[in-house]
């Protein structure tokens, strides 16, 4: 009998049908939220990185990219290179070693003279040898090349030589004031490029080898801080030449990261890079000065810490949020599990009545949900690769696979020692019935519930600091509150038409008159009779519902307040400072000279002006004040309204729109009728109870007028700020204006403000602008680089997985509503078959049927949007996780969320409407109830 038992057990849990496809999804909600956390972390480590790697500028240093190159003194040959080749070769995941070297005679020589001339007829230019793997694959070439073999020589040294590839040319190294010399001759390979500096080789497109090489080439012999004319050629070109003019080559070893790999990878071969320094380290001790000292170059463990660093916060970010998840697909199994023992209530008195152990059900129950959650932890699997994959980080997912397939494996087997506990305890209930004399009281969940929704929201407004993990709980404890008070109201709008003509009716026991009255009676009638169990699905579908709505609209939410916040930290896409404005315009005026005893002249400096720039571009200048009101230093932004509308960046909220309808104000009017200058107030209590006051701007005090109040503004520094247009204000600043041209090294306007070039077109922007005027920034400040930020990237990454928990929930809602279908058309099938007979007809008992559905399904969904409303207030303490920045974090409802949401809805409803039109004919349903 026992094996009959298990082989039956087995069958069954296929041959269940709409059951079975229920346990099969709710394992599969369980085994995609275990399989998706490594996944999504793997595949965020893998986006992080690359995007800290792609944030190496081109003009880094080799210790700072992801290269390695290693310089050690294991020979004078090339042939004695090839012991540190191989080393380098083993490393894993660099590309194919290069051997590199540059001559070091003159160094070796110091502090003796040392030249090495390249004569071609009677002219002579300086250089040094420079040995590369393939010239013609890593050169630029100007002009044909004449042979594979002989020197590449750079451009300017073909002007001043005047040769032409094919030439020969005359190689003479003089040593020491005596003029030793040493000759010998070869050929002209080719000419190549140069960089803007004029020196080094110009990059191949796509290459950056020589922009890495900057600094470690050989340096010029006369002007000994600019780079060498190199004569480049292969091994087997230069070596001879270099030991026959009694040169010596230090030969380096050089490797590149392999593009597209993981930041596990990347890991494990910053570590094997740092163990091949340790060792050519310790063999080859520090020698100071010596210019065979070893010599090791490499940015890839920097870069790989930077990237950890980012994603263990990413990491601190998603952990409560994956362990959510998977609770919430345990709590699935865990709902089904119960579901079906109420429905197999007839089936657990019979198995204990014939003497089957609590122990022995819940065994048979396992093995009846076996092969479902057997399928459903592959399909589980599958499901959170394509998520991830499609929909996750753009960051490649390879080796955790493994690792989601064993996590996905143990949330399944959690799922069915669940699915045994449930069919244990629900046997052992009826081994030891309760008592007859025992009154059984049901406790009042519903006031429970909502009570302790009430306390945790006012704990959580009422609370300090970020939010934690247990905290987002609070959405769904809310939600599920208020899906209690919408489970009453079915109820309610079935018993609302309690008229006369409705009683007379119900005294009459007859069915209204007409078909389709009947088909809207029934409906009503039955979307009130579902008592605890419809109240039950109200409440899943509700907080499902609402919580895939909160997790849409905060994603979008806190994109939007990501961008608001980098616009208000950096202005500009981009932002370079400058010593003047003066420097970008080639009309700027000067101050006019006055004599020691001359008082310079009252009023604006006539033809100054704010710079002409290019589209996309302004001045903006920035200065500190002393506010009269209460004393404090304040900061004070100078601009041109027409450009500056056009240029700063205004994000998409509420806040930065009034900023910029504020700066329109500025645009019509600068001045305001008393001829003080108008400015905005930003983020400034302390002046809202003044509309005007004089501040010292400079060395001279003028008087303002509040023209708006803004909560925000680009360019903000952490600290209440004024705005103004330049032309009042800059124009009363007389010779101390800083737009005009300096007489001397320092500027007039220096000390009273700093520009600022902010461009809307990023890095590329400026340097275009400013290498017309040949201006060089000290540096470059770019939005791009604030949005790859560790909290804004982990802020992203946690919302984007919150999301999966929202639709793990939305889809237990969607079972609910099916398991809730099923299980009241089987209950209703007698009924339904009377009211066909007697006039009905089955058409309109399916549709009375289906319009339950829909109108349940709607009550949900119009709750789930009451609440996610009513979660507005909490979105900042939930989701904000730096309060202190500006602007203030602001939570609404996403349009897009509400879409996804009610398709949700229309499918929830479908498969409701489908699974109650199946009629089950399995033998065991006689056996249970259902």
């Amino acid at each position: 009998m026992g094996d009959r038992l298990t082989a039956a057990a087995l069958r069954s849990g296929v041959h269940q049908r709409s059951w079975s496809l229920l346990t099969l999804c709710a394992f599969l909600v369980l085994a995609a939220a275990g399989a998706a956390a490594p996944m999504f972390a793997e595949a965020s480590d893998n986006a992080t990185f690359q995007l800290r790697r792609d944030e190496i500028p081109a003009t880094a240093r080799q210790s700072d990219a992801a290269v390695v190159r290693l310089s050690a003194d294991v020979g004078s040959k090339s042939a004695d290179q090839q012991a540190v080749v191989g080393d380098m070769r083993k490393v894993p995941g660099l590309t194919a070693p290069d051997l590199t070297g540059g001559s070091i005679g003159a160094e070796l020589a110091t502090p003796r003279f040392w030249e090495l001339t390249v004569a071609a007829g009677d002219r002579t230019d300086r250089g040094r040898f420079f040995v590369v793997g393939d010239p013609a694959g890593e050169l630029v070439p100007v002009g044909a090349p004449a042979t594979k073999d002989g020197l590449w020589l750079p451009e300017p040294m073909a002007e001043s030589l005047g040769a032409r590839p094919g030439d020969r040319i005359t190689l003479t190294v003089v040593v020491g004031t005596q003029g030793e010399s040493h000759r010998t001759t070869s050929t002209i390979a080719g000419f190549y490029a140069v960089d803007a500096g004029g020196r080094l080789p110009a990059d191949v497109p796509g290459s950056n080898r020589w922009v890495l090489r900057h600094g470690d080439t050989p340096g010029d012999t006369e002007y000994e801080t600019l780079p060498a004319y190199l004569l480049i050629g292969d091994v087997a070109t230069v070596e001879p030449l270099a030991k026959a003019v009694d040169d010596q080559i230090f030969w380096s070893v050089e490797a590149a990261l392999e593009p597209g790999v993981t930041l596990a990878e990347a890991n494990r071969t910053a570590a094997a890079v740092e163990e091949l320094r340790r060792d050519y380290a310790t063999r080859q001790p520090p020698e100071g000065d010596s210019p065979t000292a070893f010599r090791f170059a490499s940015g890839i463990g920097r870069i790989v810490a930077t990237a950890r660093a980012t994603t263990e916060t990413v990491r601190q970010r998603t952990r409560p949020v994956e362990w959510a998840a998977t609770g919430v697909g345990l709590a699935s199994v865990l709902a089904v599990a119960l579901l079906s023992a109420r429905r197999r209530e007839r089936e657990l008195r019979h198995a204990v009545a014939v003497g089957i152990a609590p122990v022995r059900v819940g065994g048979l129950w396992l093995l009846e949900t076996l092969l479902p959650a057997v399928l459903g932890a592959a399909l589980g699997w599958l499901v959170a690769w394509q998520l991830v994959v499609r929909l996750g980080p753009p960051g490649a997912v390879e080796e955790s696979l493994l690792p989601a397939a064993t996590a996905a494996g143990l949330a399944a087997l959690a799922g069915l020692v669940t699915v045994a506990g449930v069919g244990t305890a629900a046997a052992a209930r009826r081994v030891r019935p309760v008592p007859p004399a025992t009154v059984r009281r049901q406790p009042p969940w519903a006031p429970i519930i909502v009570v302790a929704a009430l306390v945790a929201a006012g704990g959580l407004l009422g609370a300090g600091g970020p939010a934690g993990g247990i905290d987002l709980l609070v959405p769904l404890l809310v939600l599920a509150a208020v899906g209690v008070v919408a489970g009453r109201l079915p109820g309610l709008l079935a018993a609302r038409r309690r008229t006369l003509p409705g009683l007379l009716a119900a005294r009459r026991r007859t069915l209204p008159g007409t078909p389709r009255r009947a088909m809207l009676w029934l409906a009503r009638r039955r979307l009130g009779s579902g008592g605890a169990e419809r109240q039950l699905a109200v409440v899943v579908v509700t907080a499902g519902l609402g919580m895939l709505l909160f997790a849409l609209s905060a994603v979008d939410s806190t994109a939007d307040m990501a961008e608001d916040r980098v616009a208000v930290a950096a202005g500009a896409e981009a932002v370079a400072p400058l010593p003047g404005s003066y420097v970008l315009d080639k009309q700027a005026v000067s101050p006019p000279r006055t004599g020691p005893f001359t008082p310079p002249p009252p009023g604006p400096v006539a033809g100054v002006r704010v710079p002409p720039l290019p589209a996309g571009n302004t001045i903006v200048w920035h200065t500190d004040v002393l506010s009269p009101i209460d004393n404090e230093q304040k900061d004070l932004l100078i601009i041109d309204p027409a450009r500056f509308r056009d240029v700063a960046l205004w994000g998409t909220g509420a806040d930065l729109t009034a900023a910029r309808q504020a700066v329109d104000l500025l645009l019509r009017e600068p001045v305001a009728a008393d001829r003080s200058v108008r400015m905005i107030a930003v983020a400034d209590p302390a002046s809202e109870r003044l509309d005007s006051f004089p501040m010292k701007v400079g060395f001279e005090s003028q008087d303002f007028t509040v023209a708006a109040r803004v909560a925000a503004f680009p360019g903000m520094k952490g600290r209440p700020m004024f705005v103004a247009a330049a032309d009042p204000l800059l124009g009363n600043l007389g010779v101390d204006d800083p737009r005009l041209k300096p007489l001397t090294e320092m500027p007039p306007g220096a000390a009273v403000a700093q520009a600022s070039l902010w461009s809307a077109g990023g890095e590329a922007g400026i340097r275009t602008v400013t290498s017309a005027y040949g201006v060089r920034p000290d540096r470059v400040d770019t939005a791009s680089h604030l949005r790859s930020d560790a909290s804004y990237v982990a802020t992203a990454r946690a919302r984007g997985y919150q999301v999966a928990i929202g639709g793990y929930l939305a889809l237990l809602a969607i079972l609910t509503l099916a398991v809730y279908a099923q299980r009241t058309a089987v209950q209703r099938r007698p009924t339904d078959l009377m009211l066909a007979r007697v006039g009905l007809g089955r058409r309109r008992v399916r549709r009375a049927r289906a319009l339950e559905f829909v109108l349940l399904a709607l009550v949900a969904l119009a709750a789930a949007v009451a609440g996610v409303v009513a979660l507005a207030p909490l979105g900042g303490r939930l989701l904000d996780d730096q309060p202190t920045l500006l602007p203030a974090f602001a939570f609404e409802l996403s349009p897009s969320a509400l879409v996804v949401t009610a398709v949700a809805v229309v499918v929830a409803i479908v498969l409701a409407v489908a699974l109650a039109a199946v009629v089950s004919g399995v033998e065991e349903v006689a056996y249970r109830d259902d």
